[in-house]
């Protein structure tokens, strides 16, 4: 047998047309898949790749995997390779050892998803909720609770083998009430943010948490969850020494906002126009979304570890001078270098999708230009980092950069 592996980087152009054509290879339908929109987006921009292993007799793949951040040791990466088999293979020794010539000065931990799996749950009281790494036993509630919320079928989950133990995320965690699974956050490794280099910020930027998905029972919404399942997730990652958290979310979902700005205190500085190719109950709309970074010790971050209180229906008087982008999907004249600027929000993004799609459409291309103009980490720009209601209207409020607020 003579192996012969090919790296493809999640930056390369053709990244997506790679991905389409490995899944849509006949011996992946029995696989257990990490979800496709994921592995074109969020996967590509956390320093993820391709491997594809051959035997130089045959053109049809041995072997197929995602190549995962994992660590960083020694100064140099090491990689998860989530690895699917499709036909007869060496030992995983082998595998490693002809594989890591491909990706030096990288190391990587083969592991294989139908190989034995561990699973052990861990229970910390949060006011009258239990958070903790799930049990073997909680999986399927994770899975159920994902499909309601979206609207997604088994296809579309993401695997069990990703909560466990050999698999080793960044994060993973439920929420259980009365031993019910009530809420969930699944995050992943990522090498590096390009958006934040070379400003000189105290934090470790080298390796981070990409916080990919979370969820929460619908009748246990403002109860509280999802900021427990967070302030779970900053405390194992600076127990890691990991100082950056990195998620995205739609700009649009305002109570999502008030989470993220309001009591997580995150910032949002990058966009992404149309970043996932899906539509769900969710997103009937283009799905935009902005790239939030979470300092966990930085002061604005501390501070609502610590819960002081916010007042989440304060009015954009907090503001002086602040200018108000638009009126619904029309933009409005803005006075240039305002200190602030205020984008309005539905109010019920979800609800406005499914009752008039034109009228969504028209809010999500206003939005999508608007942020595209404004936002980035940089002198003369702006960091959304806050949120408001002024007179039934819903507001994201944005700051003129200053380093400062990621301190």
């Amino acid at each position: 047998m003579s192996l012969s592996w090919t790296v493809i980087p999640g930056d390369s152009a053709t990244w997506v047309a790679e991905v389409d054509v490995l899944y849509a290879l006949p011996a992946m339908a029995a696989q257990p898949l990490v979800p496709a929109y994921f592995v074109k987006t969020s996967f590509a921009r956390m320093g993820g790749g391709l491997a594809v292993l051959h035997d130089g007799s045959d053109p049809a793949p041995l072997a197929v995997g995602l190549l995962f951040p994992r660590a960083i040791v020694d100064g140099q990466p090491v990689y998860t390779l989530r690895l699917h088999v499709l036909g007869p293979l060496p030992g995983t020794e082998e595998l490693q050892t002809t594989l890591e010539p491909c990706l030096a000065p990288a190391r990587v931990v083969i592991y294989l998803p139908e190989a034995g799996r561990t699973f052990a749950a861990t229970h910390t009281a949060s006011g009258a909720f239990d958070i903790g790494a799930p049990s073997l036993a909680e999986l399927p509630a994770i899975r159920r609770l994902r499909g309601v919320i979206w609207g997604l079928d088994e296809s579309e989950a993401y695997p069990d083998d990703l909560h466990s133990a050999e698999f080793a995320p960044a994060t993973s965690l439920v929420a259980r009430h009365n031993g019910q699974v009530v809420g969930f956050l699944l995050g992943f490794f990522r090498f590096g943010l390009p958006a934040l280099e070379g400003l000189a910020l105290p934090y470790r930027l080298d390796l981070l948490v990409e916080s990919q998905t979370m969820g929460v029972a619908a009748a246990h919404r403002s109860a509280g969850v999802a900021a427990a399942l967070k302030r779970e997730q900053a405390r194992q990652a600076l127990a890691r020494n990991l100082e950056v958290i990195h998620w995205t979310a739609d700009p649009l979902q305002f109570p999502n906002a008030v989470l993220n700005f309001t009591r997580l205190r995150a910032v949002a500085g990058e966009f992404y126009r149309a970043y996932y190719p899906f539509q769900n109950v969710l997103n009937r709309t283009t799905a935009s979304r902005l790239g939030l970074v979470w300092l966990p010790r930085s002061a604005r971050v501390q501070a609502a570890l610590d819960g002081a209180p916010r007042n989440e229906q304060s009015g954009l008087g907090r503001f002086p001078g602040c200018a108000i982008l638009n009126d619904g999907p029309h933009p409005r004249p803005c006075p240039p270098d305002a200190p602030h600027l205020a984008l309005e929000v539905p109010a019920d993004w979800t609800a406005l999708q499914h009752d008039d799609p034109q009228v969504a459409a028209a809010w999500r291309a206003a939005s999508d230009a608007l942020l595209e103009a404004c936002l980035g980490f940089a002198p003369g720009r702006y960091l959304i980092g806050d949120t408001a209601i002024e007179g039934g209207r819903h507001y994201l409020v944005a700051h003129r950069f200053d380093l400062g607020l990621l301190l």
